[in-house]
């Protein structure tokens, strides 16, 4: 019924810029708009570590996106380096997104010594750890690798999952390292839910 979507995509352009203008400094909000069938919940979160105008031009970057790439979508999720968009017609708040979970990795290998592969596990869930107990439900660390080089790594979670649920979360992304890039130097992997990457250098914005 073109009414419905009509109704849906006015719904979805009020949310769109709502989200970049409520955004507080802390990085993270939710908005609705509609109700019934043309009901729209979204959700923003940035990166817990940059300023709040580069977390803003990132959500309006990925509003403008999300919007040219996924027309007539019901539901849609953009991941950004320093942040993720995400909107659906069905209420997704405070639930964790089994369905959507891939990786980018870099093609540089990092030492293959196992006491290194396990300080590394040790240190990732330590960040497991920081991250689902602190009010921002983010943690960023290094780790210092050898071979003259640290890893810097960063997980966050939407404040809107509980801390067991964004544990959960933050640790099935680190067991699907395994099966997709043990032994990168570099590896995000893009959850709906929660993120999770550690890299050689810092990106600045």
């Amino acid at each position: 019924n073109s009414t419905i979507i009509d109704h849906y995509d006015t719904n979805l352009n009020e949310l769109f810029p709502y989200l970049p203008y409520e955004i507080p400094s802390t990085g993270f909000v939710i908005g609705i708009k509609g109700q019934g069938a043309d009901i729209v919940y979204g959700l923003t979160i940035c990166c817990g570590d940059i300023l709040e105008k580069d977390c803003k031009s990132c959500i309006v970057n990925a509003a403008n996106e999300i919007w040219s790439h996924c027309p007539n979508n019901k539901g849609a999720t953009i991941w950004y380096y320093y942040c993720t968009l995400k909107y659906h017609n069905l209420d997704f708040f405070g639930q964790i997104d089994y369905d959507t979970m891939f990786f980018t990795n870099t093609p540089e290998n990092m030492n293959t010594n196992q006491l290194i592969r396990q300080k590394k596990g040790e240190w990732l869930a330590q960040l497991v750890g920081q991250a689902s107990m602190n009010a921002q439900m983010f943690s960023a660390e290094d780790f210092d690798v050898g071979d003259n080089y640290k890893l810097h790594g960063l997980v966050q979670c939407p404040r809107d999952l509980s801390s067991i649920d964004c544990m959960k979360c933050l640790n099935d992304s680190i067991g699907f390292i395994p099966k997709c890039c043990d032994l990168s130097k570099g590896v995000q992997i893009f959850s709906a839910t929660c993120d999770l990457r550690f890299e050689t250098i810092y990106h600045k914005v």
